[in-house]
């Protein structure tokens, strides 16, 4: 089998049991977007620097772990194996090295909107809001229909304390998935923030 097939497979394998390690914070749920803003509030300090230690993680995870770092090995600027990696050490809630994997992703794609993304929510989970922001705010500027972006830009804005930039984020959030996962908590979110509760 040639090396990209084992990486595609990793790739499969990893993004489907790292589905099944997600803890407080679940950004990547439904394709990348949060379950809602609570989940990302509620990961921020719970679990930062937590995560599954390696003797609780499941065969599956090892394995892909292992091939990835096989890939990054031979090839360490290798963009899906960085994000492979990044991803499973995102829902093991292990920040600090799931920003350092996606910051080499980025290297070698900064254009990837959802990698930037959940780098950013790694820096708010972190605490670091301000890295966060102008990360999102980026992404929002270069793919303005890029519905997470926008929800979390809302997420950290609000941590921040700049209420006039969460209710925008959310209005537009709205305005791009009215119907959307998430729509129900954004407005219930949005009546609370603009009410002053």
């Amino acid at each position: 089998m040639p090396p990209w097939a084992f990486l595609l497979v990793g790739l499969i394998v990893g993004g489907a049991v790292g589905y099944s390690l997600h803890a407080a914070v679940s950004p990547r749920d439904d394709g990348g977007m949060p379950r809602g803003p609570a989940d990302v509030m509620a990961g921020a300090g719970a679990n930062a620097g937590g995560g599954m230690p390696s003797n609780q993680m499941l065969p599956e995870v090892i394995e892909a772990m292992a091939r990835y770092r096989n890939v990054l090995a031979e090839d360490p600027g290798n963009v899906e194996a960085n994000i492979g990696i990044g991803n499973m050490m995102f829902d093991s809630n292990k920040w600090d090295k799931a920003i350092e994997h996606y910051t080499k992703a980025l290297e070698g794609d900064p254009t990837n909107a959802d990698v930037r993304v959940d780098r950013a929510i790694a820096y708010h989970t972190l605490g670091d809001n301000k890295t966060a922001l102008e990360e999102m705010k980026r992404v929002t500027r270069e793919k303005p229909e890029h519905q997470n972006a926008w929800l979390n830009l809302g997420v950290v804005a609000g941590a921040l304390g700049d209420r006039k930039t969460n209710i925008e984020a959310w209005e537009q959030y709205l305005k791009l998935a009215p119907n959307g996962p998430h729509s129900e908590a954004i407005r219930k979110e949005l009546a609370s923030v603009r009410s002053g509760a």
